[in-house]
């Protein structure tokens, strides 16, 4: 077919296949666009304004299928005069003529002036804001476009084009339209002259805050893809671009600030906190105290919390900007002045604890010391002095402990405090506080400590001595301990305290070695929190490290401190025969072990050859009372990387292959199935490997009893992890298996439970131990078997263990996934609820819920089934969780609509009346939200 006759069928029959013919040809260049132009002329010329429209539109498509390289600028410059002319021939051309531009603005070889064109066009034949969205958004992404991609040419046009922008974009509705002009507007205020227009500029955008906008559903039943959040950071974004809006900004975020409504006066102070980098203090020099006013009101009488951290991040804000400023004591661009003024409009509530406002002037007064360092200084020497003197007066703990806590809050580190140092009169004050009074308020002293340590404050010998009696002499609890390793590991950070650390930690290690005794875990916890220094770290552990079940459990925490070869040579070594006496019982073992392994990398090579030759190679160490000594080796070495250790694993895979199934049946043999399924996992790219699996499988199909089935099952889970497609090879024998009338089925049950149990964290076959794990794997998994079950589901078969299985591989697969499927599988679901169906009810409620919430309507046929097991569920006594969900179901269910779930209305209200009284809170919770819903 003919250029001429594509072009009659599609003005006759539209039909969209044409645009890929007509474009096909221009690209393989059996059709010149000049000879295209020619063809369709008539239609450009027609006396129908339909045809004349149809006619652009086909050109635009045809053009838009071409790539952004094709088009010549001769060609681009012909396009663009053709359409500017006929934006001018007829109001219901322009749409399409403003499509064509989109798609000519994007060519690259585009010229300046043919942009400048179309720039003029638009702005002097588009009326914008009287054509559909559609046709205004056309508009808006022309305009970012040359923004964002020709702003050389858009400086040429200088302040016109505000002036035109801000004619076209005046009362623009649309959030997609808002969202490309307020991204246009951002770039305008960056990188145009917009002085001429500035305060219409601000006009434009005003009008639009606060942005109060929810996403509409549309007639697909989905919501709009532009959220709110988008357009309030947009419009965020172009009223704190430039320093130029401050004289029209700052009365309006005022005009928000007094308002009665909380959100407009949340995101008035949302705008004043990002705005500081732009403006200048003596751009609102005039509103300085009023805004101090009103921001410190609102931290000091925030209805909720949200109302509060804004109100105090703006207080910062607002004496960062002054900070920022020239300081002048002659006007209220002070840093001093307002600091001043803070101290005396809420030092008065610091004293006095049993006002609402003591602790909310606290915090108004170290937002104030955040702001810059400055700010901190005057903060510190003129409040806590005061402080300590108040703390000295007073005789009631409490208030002492309130006191101290005020302190602790001011002297919060933060980025700028680094920088900074306590002022040495107050840092003195404070260690002497600190030294008196330590045993009577430790809780409270720690956190003072830490602070004081990150600000560099220099203690004294007291804290020594009052860390070491405290350590060996405090009974401590959790929380102290956690306080107290903080202040122990600042200690051991900084160079600046290496001193201390040096002195405390002899002091600890006398308290054992001088008496000949055994550390006390706590004393131990706190050496090892004294090591975290990467420079100094080995050094002073080999002061106290000695084999012991502590270091087992504590070594760990250091790891990131030391070399690998340190590690394994030097303390995994030593430990090697109280390890091997401990590993029974001893998760920490385990871990340690398994973490010894994961870090062994190339400078290791030599250490681990030895110890698996040596060891694991070790005919005797595979005799039933040498057991133990072989777990050690299994953690460690099933950790070890494969990027390092490949060709050992291999080795090793090899030496102790029938080793392993030598084992007679007893607790160890699931960690040697385990071990022997982490080795086919990293070596399954090896040929050789992988058809020796495949060997063992078929061994174990032909006698399948507890023992096999086992190591089947971990086996195939090694493989399809590796490779989840091998489960289509080994699925059937598995569902063979569950039909069996004997306990074969059961095994199988256990079998498919265990294949698809993700969330089993075994540290031997997991990603922690560097297996191989596909990111499609509970996908693929969940597809197959599904496949494979179906016919049992159609026909009504599955047995209860089947059906328990299934239920509970509904709940191991992500949502996303079984969102097309849950519906058909919703009789099992139902089916799984049967009170002889126990362990399954879990599972099966939380799908059913994840539905009705969903998908409602889906669960009509259902109803009058699933009502009454929800009700007796619902009191089910033995499992809290059971209850929730029940009623969290009960609840989604009255969307149905109501001749639905009348019937049951009674009954349920009936119920719930005896949910609330239940004895557990998150059930009374449920029930309430339930009740308030029927």
């Amino acid at each position: 077919m003919n250029c001429q006759a594509l072009i009659e069928k599609f003005v006759n029959d539209r039909h969209e296949t044409i645009v890929n013919q007509l474009g096909q040809l221009l690209i393989t260049k059996e059709l010149k666009l000049v000879d295209f132009i020619i063809s369709i002329g008539d239609y450009l010329q027609s006396i129908e304004l339909s045809k004349r429209s149809l006619a652009l539109t086909l050109v635009a498509n045809v053009v838009e299928y071409l790539p952004n390289t094709f088009l010549e600028p001769n060609e681009i410059h012909h396009l663009v005069v053709f359409t500017s002319a006929k934006m001018s021939d007829h109001h219901v051309l322009i749409q399409s003529c403003v499509q064509l531009f989109r798609i000519l603005a994007k060519q690259s070889a585009i010229n300046d002036d043919d942009c400048i064109t179309m720039i003029k066009s638009i702005f002097s034949d588009v009326y914008v804001q009287s054509f559909p969205q559609g046709s205004r958004y056309n508009v808006f992404v022309i305009l970012l476009h040359f923004l964002l991609h020709r702003l050389d040419v858009v400086q040429q046009l200088g302040s016109d084009f505000v002036c035109n922008f801000i004619q076209s974009m005046d009362g623009e509705r649309d959030p997609r339209n808002l969202v490309l002009c307020f991204q246009c507007l951002q770039y305008m205020t960056k990188y145009l002259d917009i002085e001429p227009y500035k305060e219409e500029l601000f006009e434009i955008v005003a009008c639009y805050f606060p942005m109060e906008y929810k996403p509409k559903v549309t007639n697909t039943g989905t919501e709009e893809t532009v959220t709110q959040e988008q357009l309030v950071l947009a419009l965020r974004n172009i009223l704190t671009s430039t320093g130029k809006f401050a004289q029209y900004c700052i009365p309006m975020l005022i005009e928000k600030l007094e308002s009665d409504i909380p959100s407009a006066r949340l995101a008035a102070m949302d705008v004043f906190i990002h705005c500081i980098d732009e403006y200048d203090a003596r751009d609102m020099s005039s509103y300085l105290v009023q805004l101090w006013n009103l921001f410190s009101k609102q931290a000091l009488c925030a209805e909720n919390q949200e109302i509060e951290i804004c109100a105090l991040q703006s207080i910062t804000a607002l004496m960062q900007s002054i900070g920022k400023s020239i300081q002048n004591d002659e006007t209220e661009i002070s840093t001093k002045k307002f600091v001043d003024r803070a101290i005396r409009e809420c030092g008065n509530f610091l004293k006095e604890f049993d006002l609402k406002l003591a602790w909310p002037a606290v915090k108004v007064l170290q937002a104030v010391g955040r702001a810059n360092s400055t700010c901190s200084s005057l903060i510190w020497s003129n409040l806590i002095p005061s402080l300590i003197k108040q703390f000295n007066t007073l005789e009631q703990a409490n208030h002492r402990r309130t006191i101290l806590d005020m302190i602790t809050y001011f002297l919060q580190p933060t980025a700028i405090r680094t920088i900074i140092k306590l002022p040495s009169n107050v840092s003195d004050e404070l260690w002497i506080l600190l030294s008196t009074h330590f045993e009577s308020f430790p809780s409270h002293c720690l956190p003072l400590i830490s602070n004081l340590l990150q600000l560099n404050s220099i203690p004294g010998q007291v804290l020594e001595d009052n860390l070491t009696k405290f350590i060996l002499h405090a009974n401590l609890n959790d929380e102290l301990k956690i306080k107290l390793s903080t202040v122990l590991k600042i200690l051991a950070s900084s160079p600046t305290f290496d001193r201390i650390c040096t002195n405390l930690l002899s002091n600890l290690i006398n308290s054992w070695t001088g008496t000949k005794t055994t550390p006390s875990n706590e004393t131990l916890e706190c050496c090892i929190d004294l090591c975290h220094n990467s420079e100094r770290c080995r050094e002073r552990l080999e002061r106290f490290f000695f084999p012991s079940q502590q270091f087992i459990r504590l070594l760990p925490n250091l790891f990131k401190y030391l070399s690998h070869l340190y590690i394994l040579t030097n303390l995994f070594s030593p430990l090697f025969d109280l390890l091997l006496t401990s590993i029974v019982n001893d998760e920490y073992t385990k871990i340690f072990c398994s973490k010894c392994g994961s870090i062994a990398d190339e400078s290791c090579k030599t250490f681990v050859q030895n110890f698996y030759e040596t060891n694991l190679f070790d005919d005797s160490i595979w005799q039933s009372d040498k057991q133990t000594n072989l777990l050690v080796m299994i953690y460690f070495i099933g950790n070890l990387k494969r990027k390092f250790f490949q060709h050992e694993l291999e080795l090793i895979f090899n030496k102790i292959n029938e080793k392993i199934f030598n084992q007679s049946s007893n607790e160890m043999t699931d960690i040697y199935f385990y071990f022997y399924g982490n080795l086919i996992n990293k070596l399954a790219s090896k040929n050789e490997i992988l058809e020796h699996a495949r060997s063992i499988i078929k061994q174990c199909e032909t006698s399948p009893d507890e023992k096999h089935i086992h190591l089947w099952t971990i086996i195939v889970k090694a493989l399809i992890l590796y490779r989840p497609s091998f489960i289509e090879q080994y699925i059937p024998t598995l569902i063979l298996w569950m039909n069996e009338k004997t306990n074969i089925a059961n095994l199988a049950c256990q079998s498919l439970k265990s294949l698809t149990n993700f969330n089993e964290q075994t540290l031997l076959l997991s990603s922690d131990a560097d297996c191989i794990i596909h990111p499609m794997v509970k996908q693929i998994m969940f597809m197959n078997i599904l496949s494979q079950m179906k016919p049992l589901l159609i026909n009504n078969e599955l047995l209860p263990s089947q059906m328990n299985v299934l239920v509970d591989l509904l709940s191991n697969v992500p949502k996303s996934i079984i969102q097309d499927d849950i519906i058909s599988l919703l009789p099992i679901l139902i089916r799984a609820l049967a009170p002889s169906n126990e362990s399954a009810w879990p599972s099966a409620l939380n799908s059913i819920s994840d539905l009705i919430k969903s998908e409602p309507n889906s669960i009509v046929d259902h109803i009058d089934t699933l009502f009454p097991r929800l009700i007796t569920l619902a009191t089910y006594q033995k499992d809290m969780s059971i209850r929730i969900t029940s009623l969290k179901c009960l609840k989604y269910l009255t969307n149905l609509p109501t001749h639905k779930i009348e019937p049951y209305r009674r009954n349920i209200i009936h119920l719930l009346k005896v949910c609330v009284g239940d004895h557990k809170r998150l059930v009374r919770k449920e029930a309430v939200e339930t009740q308030m819903s029927w």
